[in-house]
């Protein structure tokens, strides 16, 4: 299991990638990458969310039925392929860790994939762009602010350095 320490809380408080205002903003070039058939993932409920509704379905989403801490019902039902995991607020665990990198290599188009988790998903952009493709966009949400694009071209050393710092145990 990692642990995220306390030293690095603040830093990930901070986009990883573009914060955009709202989905909408940005669904002309996802429209494109969905065209192209590369992978789109949804961290967050909302996210996937309001990708579903706009039309654009990522191949992965990673939800855990909370909004702030707050139960939210998203509806996700454009696959009956859902994988369930355990994983505690601040923490990755190997099983989380290993279920991720094994549904971005599995997830298409035509087979999506949600990972529903029981416990929080909010460090799993760490392990999803460092185990996807370099063409790959992630999008999450930032409380109160809107939505992050991440490049995972872009954003992969970043995410390395996050990931090195996190505690194992």
């Amino acid at each position: 299991m990692l642990k995220l320490p306390n030293s690095l809380r603040k830093e990930l408080k901070k986009p990883l990638g573009e914060l955009h205002k709202s989905i909408n903003l940005i669904e002309i070039p996802l429209r494109k990458q969905i065209k192209e058939e590369k992978l789109i993932i949804a961290i967050g409920d909302v996210t996937s969310k309001n990708l579903v509704e706009i039309g654009i379905q990522p191949q992965l989403c990673i939800v855990d039925n909370l909004t702030k801490r707050k139960p939210i019902q998203h509806n996700l039902n454009h696959t009956n392929n859902i994988i369930y995991v355990d994983n505690p607020a601040g923490v990755l665990t190997e099983e989380f860790i290993k279920l991720c990198s094994n549904s971005i290599q599995e997830a298409t188009n035509d087979n999506p994939i949600i990972i529903e988790v029981n416990g929080e998903e909010d460090l799993a952009v760490l392990p999803c762009v460092i185990n996807s493709p370099i063409d790959t966009f992630i999008l999450y949400g930032q409380p109160n602010e809107g939505v992050v694009l991440v490049r995972v071209e872009e954003a992969y050393d970043k995410a390395l350095n996050y990931y090195k710092q996190l505690i194992k145990e």
